[in-house]
């Protein structure tokens, strides 16, 4: 129970000045959009699809999870199997309970890193209202076939949380992300009404010229 607790308390301790980072300057997205820092893109889609689409996204804010659930798959079913769209996931890092999830989910294995994330968007309440939030994340870890040694492994991966750190640093610091989810389409950051609507009324408009 000990060890639990101090990796814990480590990962929090780590994560504190994470969610608080503040937008110093709305930088040009553009070409440095493209080179996310610390975690490579994992794109849904083909690689020349003609547009792209960044979503910065946390595991334990709400409406993350509702776009998810919701409106990725009608991307994915209008725009992406099309060949219209590529899309990129990119983990962000606001609280130490999203740095614990995303750490495990990696220890899940490619394969099942998306079933994973999946089960933890489905817990969410149980989870944030626990008093006992790593016991909960544990629980969950294990169903998703990550036992406790490597829950413990995944927890001590120092060199994983400073890539999500620096990943969700650079969206804040730099891109001017102000929380999640945010969204940029073709290097533009769109204003999300929760709907698909955000993405339809520009990828549905013929290029000029």
């Amino acid at each position: 129970m000990k060890t639990r607790v101090f990796l814990f308390t480590a990962l929090c301790l780590g994560l504190a000045g994470t969610a608080t980072a503040s937008a110093a300057t709305p930088a040009a997205a553009g070409a440095a959009l493209m080179q996310p820092d610390g975690v490579a893109d994992r794109f849904i889609g083909a690689g020349n699809a003609p547009s792209t689409l960044i979503v910065y996204s946390s595991p334990t804010c709400p409406p993350c999870i509702r776009f998810e659930e919701q409106v990725l798959p009608q991307l994915k079913s209008r725009y992406v199997d099309s060949g219209r769209l590529r899309i990129a996931l990119r983990p962000t890092v606001n609280n130490a309970v999203d740095g614990a999830i995303l750490l495990i989910a990696d220890a899940s294995g490619l394969m099942r890193r998306d079933a994973t994330l999946a089960r933890f968007r489905a817990k969410r309440a149980d989870i944030m209202a626990a008093k006992d939030r790593e016991k909960v994340l544990r629980e969950i870890a294990a169903q998703s076939g990550v036992d406790s040694a490597a829950c413990d492994r995944a927890m001590k991966n120092a060199d994983a949380l400073r890539a999500l750190q620096r990943l969700s640093d650079q969206a804040y610091n730099d891109f001017g992300v102000k929380g999640t989810p945010s969204f940029f389409l073709d290097g533009v950051k769109l204003h999300y009404d929760g709907s698909i609507n955000s993405f339809s009324r520009h990828l549905d408009t013929p290029p000029r010229g």
